[in-house]
C-alpha cells in the first residue's frame, strides 16, 4: 500500500512537545499519509506518547532503535517509507497550517518535482535566552518569488547562495521518494551533527527538477534542549569535518558545471571557517581572502557593493 506522503519523525526525549507535533500532522487536510516515528532510545515519556498515538490512529507507525542520532533514525524511517513523497520533521516542532501537506503535494505533482522548498517561522519559548542558541533564531523565509521557476538542483543551489538564502534544514523541503531511492541519497551512517548538510548537498547535486514557494508552513521551536540551543561539542566539529570532506570529494571528482563548482567552493570555505572556530584556531589570510573571492564570484559585484554599503550604514551614527 502506498501513500501520498511519508512523514519521518526521529524522536528523542521530546515528550513535552510530541503531542503538538503529531496533532499538527494527523490533523492535516491531506489524509492519505503515513507518520513514521523512530524512537531513538528516548528515556523520558516519549515512548508512552507514541504508543498512545499508534493505538488511536493506524496511520502512525512506530519504529525503535538504540540511541544513534537523528541521521540514522531518519535512514531507518526512510527505509520503511512507502509514500510518493517523503517529508522529514523534528519531534519538537509542528506544521503551521492544516493544509500544508496538501498544498505541497499538489505543487510538487504539478511541477513533477524531485524537491520542493518552502519557508518556516520560528517561535522562542518564554524565558529562553535566545543568545544561548548555537544558531541565531530567525524566520526561515525567502521573500519574493525569486525561485518560483523549475530549476535543476545546482541552479537553485547557486540562486539561493547568491541571495544568501541557502538553508540546509530538512523540514522546509518535500522530497520525491523515488528520486532519493534512485540516486541513493541517505544520511551519513554515523552519529554526528550537521548530517542534514550532507544530505541536502547530495539532493542539490542530483535533483533534476526543483522549485521554491514562499509559504510559511512550518513552525520551528527554540527551547532548552533543542538542537538550536545546543552548545558546540566534538560532534559539531566532527560534523563540519565530514561536511568539508564531502564537498572536497565532490570537487575532486570533477565533471561539475561552473555554477555548481562555485557553490560547492563557497560551502567548503564555510565549513573550513567553522572548523577553525570550533578548534579555536585562526584561519590563514589565504583562506579568508579565498572566502571573500568565492563570495564575490558567486554573488557578483553589485551584491558586494550593497553588502559593504549596508555595513557602513549600520556602523554610522544616525
Amino acid at each position: 500500500m502506498t501513500h501520498r506522503v511519508s512523514i519521518v519523525i526521529p524522536v528523542y526525549n521530546a515528550g513535552c512537545y510530541l503531542r503538538q507535533c503529531l496533532d499538527s500532522v494527523l490533523g492535516q487536510t491531506l489524509r492519505d499519509i503515513e507518520v513514521i516515528c523512530v524512537d531513538d532510545g528516548s528515556t523520558d515519556g516519549s515512548a508512552a506518547v507514541l504508543a498512545e498515538y499508534v493505538a488511536k490512529d493506524n496511520r502512525v507507525v512506530l519504529l525503535a532503535q538504540k540511541n544513534s542520532g537523528q541521521g540514522m533514525a531518519r535512514n531507518y524511517g526512510l527505509e520503511r517509507a512507502v509514500g510518493k513523497y517523503v517529508y522529514f520533521m523534528d519531534a519538537d516542532d509542528e506544521l503551521a497550517s492544516a493544509d500544508a501537506l496538501e498544498r505541497l503535494v499538489c505543487e510538487a505533482d504539478r511541477g513533477q518535482l524531485d524537491a520542493l522548498f518552502f519557508d518556516a517561522e520560528t517561535t522562542v519559548d518564554a524565558g529562553f535566552d535566545a543568545g544561548k542558541a548555537s544558531v541565531n533564531p530567525k524566520d526561515y523565509v525567502r521573500e519574493g518569488n525569486y525561485y518560483s521557476g523549475i530549476y535543476d538542483g545546482s541552479e537553485l543551489f547557486a540562486r539561493f547562495l547568491k541571495r544568501n538564502e541557502y538553508c540546509v534544514c530538512l523540514w522546509i523541503a518535500l522530497f520525491r521518494r523515488e528520486f532519493l531511492s534512485k540516486c541513493g541519497i541517505r544520511f551519513p551512517n554515523c552519529r554526528i551533527f550537521h548530517e542534514d548538510d550532507i544530505f541536502m548537498t547530495r539532493v542539490m547535486i542530483a535533483a533534476a527538477r526543483t522549485s521554491h514557494r514562499p509559504w510559511r508552513l512550518y513552525r520551528r521551536k527554540v527551547h532548552e534542549g533543542s538542537s538550536m540551543a545546543s552548545i558546540s561539542s566534538p560532534r559539531h566539529l566532527d560534523g563540519y569535518r565530514m561536511c568539508y570532506d564531502e564537498v572536497c570529494g565532490l570537487l575532486e571528482r570533477g565533471g561539475l558545471n561552473r555554477r555548481l563548482m562555485l557553490a560547492l567552493k563557497e560551502r567548503r570555505a564555510v565549513y573550513l571557517l567553522q572548523i577553525h572556530r570550533l578548534e579555536g584556531t585562526v584561519p590563514s589570510l589565504k583562506e579568508r581572502m579565498y572566502r571573500l573571492y568565492i563570495r564575490f564570484r558567486c554573488r557578483g559585484f553589485v551584491y558586494m557593493v550593497k553588502h559593504a554599503f549596508g555595513v557602513l550604514c549600520r556602523r554610522c551614527p544616525s
